[in-house]
Order: structure tokens, then sequence, then C-alpha cells
């Protein structure tokens, strides 16, 4: 190994830590501003009263439900697809949603 090579590998060495420690750290950073910002979002949500949740397709048993439900998903995600869910089921029955 030639001199030059020798102080590649050594600086490679030496850098690739602090490349790791940094994406663990932008990834932590990420992950709490992303729980931030749904813990936020759901505040809001549980803040409306039922008729502006109703007016953008939700009800309180859904934010509800949705903040209760494991953290496996996004619960702003969640809430987005049961508004589309629902705004589609109401667009085939003619403007009105289904009764359960």
């Amino acid at each position: 190994m030639t001199r030059a090579e020798t102080q590649t590998f050594a600086m490679t060495a030496v850098e690739q830590p602090a490349g790791v420690v940094r994406a663990i750290t932008v990834s932590i950073l990420a992950k709490a501003t992303n729980y931030w910002r749904a813990r936020t979002a759901m505040r809001h949500l549980s803040e409306m009263s039922d008729w502006q949740l109703a007016d953008i397709g939700l009800t309180r048993s859904d934010v509800d439900m949705v903040a209760l439900r494991a953290p496996r998903k996004l619960a702003t995600q969640a809430l987005q697809e049961i508004a589309y869910e629902r705004a589609r089921m109401a667009a085939l029955h003619g403007g009105t949603a289904p009764k359960k």
C-alpha cells in the first residue's frame, strides 16, 4: 500500500463514524419532527367543532380512533384516507354516504 492510499484509507475510516453519527442524528431529528407535527395536527383536530370536522369529512370518533391506534402509521395520513374514502363513497351513492 502506498503512502497516499494509507492516508486515504485512514481518513475514510476516521470520517466514516462521523457520517454514521450524523445520519443517525438526522434520522432521530426527522422522526421527532414528524411526531411533533402529527401531535400538533391531532391537537388542532381535537379542538375543532363537530361541524368543522364534518366539513372536512371526519367525525369526532374518527379522530379518537386514530389517536388511540398503534403508531405504525401517521395519524394525519390515516385521517386523510378516512376522509377520502368517505367522500368517494358519498360520490358513488349520489352525494349521500351510506348509513351504517
